[in-house]
């Protein structure tokens, strides 16, 4: 058999990967082409893990049967060469003739490539390049082959970027593989969810921490109920107490230097500062772009006019998460919270105002308009 293979990241697969791959498919006359994401690229860092990026490639591929998933390269641990996998595809089917699809870039690196010598034996090459482009780099030994085709100009970089802004990204990706990475709320940061806990354990109280994963959790649980992106409320509850543990002085100064909403009650308010700050944070610290994760941190602590069902989840997640101390009310916040989460916030803010007034204190009035509304219309 004449096997094709496509490998990379793909983080994520795109159309331009897609069309690369169908061209070889039909212009080599291959019987089917492998399509590799690679386990730990030994000269880029990922952003999805190779479990999503794994899922990725198999949607994409579902409804193309000349493309094929492969996991060869991710269920190896460590890093993974191309030499390495080409040669367990040939101990397991040594009559078959394969066929490396790569594009003019990665081409152009081919003379650095671990083994080149062997891979030479293992595998012809063929280079997807633009009509008129100019000659293929020489790799002595290397059988390789240029095939002129129009395939989108499109990038995993400017699809993660877009992704990361709240941006439409159809027309970039098929359209499964983008429900997937809204779902899962793949791209929404710099950093993998692995990376961001690692980071805040290093950053918060133990305390802190705990309290922060019940938070996560109870935003993930009660997200889809409310039509609420998963990935988004994860990611908005992991970083919602992110900036908690900085020094008043600290979180005050990156308020007022970047926040320029904030008033004089919400300043001098200590317990509450952390929300601003933790929007600052989250998108200088961890990279959140998407303006929905950013807003629902700033307003988990007073909430805010016009108030999405994202804004209202992190709120309420963060009154009942399980490791809260039990005081009154709390059990009906938790009741109304699985049926209607704009109840519960409301319930939420009257609880919390009137615990302040009780102390002597003056509720901002931000909390006190969620208790007769604040949520989108």
């Amino acid at each position: 058999m004449r096997i094709g293979i496509l490998g990379g990241a793909f983080d994520p697969i795109h159309l331009g990967h897609l069309a690369a791959a169908e061209a070889a498919l039909e212009r080599l006359g291959l019987d089917h082409v492998l399509m590799l994401p690679s386990g730990e690229p030994p000269y880029k860092r990922v952003h999805a893990s190779r479990e999503d990026r794994m899922r990725m490639v198999a949607l994409a591929c579902a409804d193309r049967p000349g493309l094929k998933p492969c996991d060869a390269e991710i269920s190896r641990p460590g890093a993974t060469y191309t030499v390495d996998t080409l040669r367990a595809l040939k101990r397991e089917h040594p009559e078959d003739e394969y066929w490396y699809i790569l594009g003019r870039d990665a081409a152009e690196t081919l003379p650095k490539w671990r083994d080149i010598g062997d891979i030479a034996a293992l595998a012809s090459f063929v280079v997807i390049d633009r009509p008129g482009s100019g000659a293929l780099p020489e790799v002595p030994g290397l059988n390789m082959e240029s095939l002129s085709a129009e395939c989108p100009d499109i990038s995993s970089g400017l699809v993660r970027r877009k992704a990361a802004a709240g941006e439409d990204i159809g027309g970039l990706v098929p359209e499964k593989v983008a429900a997937y990475i809204r779902e899962k709320g793949l791209y929404l940061c710099e950093y993998t969810e692995a990376e961001i806990l690692e980071r805040l354990k290093k950053t918060i109280s133990l305390h802190r921490w705990h309290h922060t994963l019940g938070v996560a959790d109870t935003a993930l649980r009660l997200a889809e109920r409310f039509g609420v992106s998963p990935g988004k409320a994860r990611l908005a509850a992991l970083l919602h107490d992110c900036a908690k543990s900085l020094p008043y002085g600290e979180m005050r100064r990156l308020v007022e230097e970047n926040v320029p909403d904030t008033d004089d009650q919400e300043l001098d308010a200590e317990p509450v500062l952390h929300a601003p700050a933790g929007m600052v944070l989250a998108r200088r610290d961890y990279g959140v772009r998407d303006p929905e994760v950013l807003q629902a941190i700033r307003r988990h602590t007073l909430g805010g006019a016009d108030m999405t069902p994202l804004d209202a989840l992190i709120y309420v997640s963060d009154f009942i998460e399980p490791g809260r101390r039990r005081f009154p009310g709390l059990d009906q916040v938790r009741a109304l919270a699985e049926t209607d989460i704009f109840a519960a916030m409301r319930l939420s803010a009257k609880l919390s105002n009137d615990y302040l007034i009780s102390r002597g204190q003056q509720p901002h009035p931000k909390t006190i308009a969620l208790t007769t509304g604040g949520e989108a219309q």
